[in-house]
Parts: structure tokens; sequence; C-alpha cells
């Protein structure tokens, strides 16, 4: 998927050049609509690292709060949150544009490599990474639908 789409990864793709954005900030800018994906994010995302399960009861806080208005918040695809990865460090210290909040260094996705693994993408490190989805990982959530 990284080398298909020519999606940036440090480990995996570290010559990708990563998907041309044309990101508008929207809702007073508590998200942000992709016009290059089609995608709509949060801006921010989640306040605190938390474990899986944990990340997926913010989802469902989110959709019984509609939060921005809307009720089909999930957790993005390793595709749709890698596509978020920039080549280069543009925001502090992470590789995603700076239309986003630095502080979700690290999120969940929805896929997983096991049953018990699921996949992570590291903006502070500029790759993604498979984990054991315990109580004992914790990342954030940015929200996606």
């Amino acid at each position: 998927m990284l080398r298909n789409k020519d999606i940036f990864d440090s480990r995996r793709n570290p010559s990708g050049h990563g998907i041309s954005h044309k990101y508008e900030a929207q809702n007073g800018e508590t998200v942000v609509y992709d016009h290059a994906t089609g995608l709509m994010w949060q801006q921010s995302g989640s306040r605190n690292d938390m474990n899986y399960e944990r990340a997926k009861n913010y989802i469902s806080e989110l959709n019984h709060e509609q939060f921005a208005g809307y009720i089909d918040w999930r957790l993005p695809t390793l595709e749709e949150a890698m596509s978020l990865m920039e080549p280069t460090i543009k925001n502090g210290d992470l590789h995603i544009d700076q239309i986003f909040d630095p502080c979700q260094m690290r999120i969940w996705t929805s896929d997983f490599r096991r049953d018990s693994m699921s996949w992570v993408v590291r903006f502070d490190s500029g790759y993604c990474d498979y984990v054991y989805n315990d109580s004992n990982n914790n990342y954030s959530v940015r929200a996606v639908r």
C-alpha cells in the first residue's frame, strides 16, 4: 500500500512523496476537510492517550455527542491515517501538516495485524507500526468520517 500509493514511511518507503492535500478547516476549525481524499478529520483529536478499548469508546462518545454535527465518526484505516503522513517535518517535530493539532503524535487505526495487534501511525517518527491492543499500549485518537 505504501509504495503503490507513494506514501512516505521512514522505515518502509522513505522515498515516498505522500499525497498532495488540499486541506480546509471547517466548523469553527474543529474539523479539517481534505479535498484530495474526500475525508473529514478531527483537527485535534483526543486530549489524552488511551488504550484500544477506550479509543473505541471515545469514537462512540463523539457520535453520541454529534461532534461537529455528524454521527459517523470512526477510527481511520491504516491507509487513511498514513495518507496524513508528510515526508518532511512540518508541524513542530511531526510528519503531519500544520493545520492539525500537534498533540496527537501517535494514533490508533481500525486495522489489525493479528487478532490482538492493531496498526498505529507514529507522526513523531514518520512510520506505521503494530502493537498489542491491550491496556499497556496507549495512543491518541484522530477520528475520521
